[in-house]
C-alpha cells in the first residue's frame, strides 16, 4: 500500500466513509495560504502527503496560526499538503495481522502528547488488553479496510483516532509496526504481530519522552531523582549527560526517554500524569 496520505485517505473514503477524515488537498502554497487565510472556526490538522515517521501533522486555527517557517516545512519532501478539521477523539497504534481475510489485532497501545505550538508530540504509549471495549471498537471497524487492501495474509498496522463510537484511520501500513512497539511486546511475554492471535499481556508498560524546548548545551535534568523513584520505573532507554548538545524536539523521540512497567494499570497511570506535568513544566537545563 502507497505511503501517500493522499491515495490512503481516498482508499479509506471508498472502503468506509465513516473511516475517513474530510480533507482537502493542496498542490502548491499559494493555494493553502489562502485557503488558511478564509478559514475560520475549527482547529486545522496539516499533514504533509509524504514524510517519515516523526509526527509531521501541525495544527492552526484562529488563535493558533503558524508561522512561515512552520508552513515550509510541509513541502519540503514534495507532494501535496493534506488538511483536515481536528477531529477529538484518542489517538491510537493497533497492530496485528490478516489470516484468511480476517484481521487480529495482536497488541494496541494508547498514545499521550503534550502540545508544543503548533505540534501535538508523542511522549508515551500504554498497552490496552485485548479484551477491552477499544480495542473490539476498532478491530469491527478497521476489518474491512484490512481485509480490502491486503495482498494476503501478513502484518499490518494502524494509527487512529477513538471518540466514543468513532473511529477515524489518520495512516496505515501492510507491515511489522515500527519501534519500540516490536520491544515492548516482547517485554510483555507477547508475541505481538510474530503471532497470529492477540495473547494477554504480561502487566502494563510505556516508554517516556520527554522534551528539548530550547537547543544548546545541557547543564541538569530537573526532576531526575523524582523520575527514577516512581514505582512503575524500570530504566533509562536514553539519556543525555552534562556538557551533551540536545535539540530542541520537533517530532517524536524527545530528548530522553524513560521506560515503565508495571502489574498493577492504575499505579503506572498515576506515574504516566506524573510525567506529564514535569515534562510540560520543563526538565532540561539548557544553556
Amino acid at each position: 500500500m502507497t505511503n501517500s496520505k493522499v491515495v490512503q485517505h481516498e482508499t479509506v473514503r471508498h472502503i468506509d466513509p465513516r473511516l475517513a477524515f474530510e480533507t482537502a488537498c493542496f498542490s502548491d502554497p499559494g493555494a493553502l495560504d489562502r485557503y488558511l487565510a478564509h478559514a475560520t472556526g475549527s482547529l486545522k490538522v496539516l499533514r504533509p502527503e509524504f514524510s517519515a515517521n516523526t509526527g509531521s501533522a501541525l495544527l492552526t486555527g484562529p488563535d493558533r496560526p503558524l508561522a512561515r517557517a512552520d508552513l515550509d516545512v510541509l513541502w519540503h519532501d514534495g507532494g501535496r499538503v493534506v488538511v483536515h478539521d481536528h477531529v477529538p477523539g484518542t489517538p491510537y497504534f493497533a497492530n496485528g495481522v490478516v489470516v484468511d481475510g480476517r484481521l487480529c489485532l495482536t497488541d494496541t497501545w494508547r498514545c499521550y502528547s503534550l502540545d508544543e505550538g503548533p505540534r501535538s508530540l508523542l511522549t508515551a504509549v500504554v498497552n490496552v488488553l485485548p479484551d477491552a471495549d477499544e480495542v473490539t471498537l476498532l478491530r469491527d471497524r478497521l476489518q474491512p479496510l484490512a481485509a480490502a487492501t491486503t495482498q494476503g495474509d501478513g502484518p499490518v498496522c494502524f494509527e487512529a483516532v477513538v471518540g466514543g463510537d468513532q473511529v477515524k484511520v489518520v495512516k496505515f501500513a501492510h507491515r511489522i509496526a515500527g519501534a519500540p512497539l516490536p520491544g515492548l511486546c516482547s517485554l510483555l511475554g507477547i508475541r505481538g504481530q510474530s503471532g497470529r492471535e492477540a495473547e494477554t499481556p504480561d502487566g502494563y508498560v510505556a516508554d517516556y519522552a520527554f522534551t528539548v524546548r530550547r537547543s544548546g548545551t545541557l547543564r541538569g535534568f530537573t526532576g531526575l531523582d523524582e523520575v527514577r523513584r516512581l514505582p512503575s520505573y524500570r530504566e533509562d532507554l536514553f539519556m543525555p549527560t552534562p556538557g551533551d548538545r540536545v535539540e530542541r524536539t520537533v517530532g517524536e523521540g524527545g530528548g530522553a526517554a524513560i521506560l515503565l512497567r508495571h502489574a498493577d494499570q492504575s499505579t503506572l497511570l498515576a506515574d504516566l500524569a506524573f510525567l506529564q506535568e514535569l515534562n510540560r513544566s520543563g526538565v532540561f537545563v539548557v544553556d
